[in-house]
Formats: C-alpha cells, sequence, structure tokens
C-alpha cells in the first residue's frame, strides 16, 4: 500500500499545474475525490479509514506536545489533549511555557 500511494504522489507532483496535483484526483479537473468516495474505494481494500486516520493522530501526539499537535492541525484543545493521553504522553511543562507568552 505504502509504494502505491508513493507512486500516485510522484504521478501527481508530475503533472503541469499546482492545480492538476491532486494526489486523489475526482471527477473534473483540479477537483479532489471527495471523501465519501475515497471511503468506499479503501474498504474493499480492508482499509478501515476512520481507524487508521486516528492511529495517525495518536501517532502524532505522541511526538508533539497536546499545545503544539492541537495548533498545528487547527484541532480543538480538548481533543489534542485526548490524543495525547491516547499516546500515553505527558508533555505539561510545554503548555506551561505556551501559557507564559
Amino acid at each position: 500500500m505504502g509504494s502505491y500511494l508513493r507512486t500516485l504522489h510522484a504521478e501527481a507532483m508530475a503533472r503541469d499545474t499546482a492545480a492538476e496535483r491532486c494526489l486523489f484526483p475526482g471527477r473534473f479537473p483540479a477537483q479532489h475525490l471527495s471523501s465519501k468516495r475515497l471511503t468506499s474505494r479503501l474498504r474493499p481494500l480492508g482499509v478501515r479509514p476512520r481507524m487508521a486516520r486516528n492511529a495517525a493522530l495518536i501517532e502524532l501526539a505522541s511526538e508533539l506536545p497536546a499545545v503544539v499537535f492541537g495548533r498545528l492541525l487547527g484541532i480543538h484543545q480538548n481533543t489534542a489533549d485526548t490524543c495525547h493521553r491516547l499516546a500515553g504522553q505527558d508533555h505539561t511543562y510545554a503548555a506551561d511555557i505556551t501559557r507564559r507568552q
């Protein structure tokens, strides 16, 4: 699956304009494939997009302080804290430093 995604990415980057550089091109030019359609294509392959997304979020949360993680992705701080707790990380010092600034 990883090599397939790398191939898709390379093909997308080889296109002429930024508007045509869609990793998962949709029906019309410069339009991405909808999340619903992408999900319907991934499920028969055994990929569960919701679980994969959540696992990726938790992995990222394990590498960054919750405050940075939340701001970077633009998600609510409660969601960032939950992912952080699930990852088993405690970076309260980063939150304290952020509040001081």
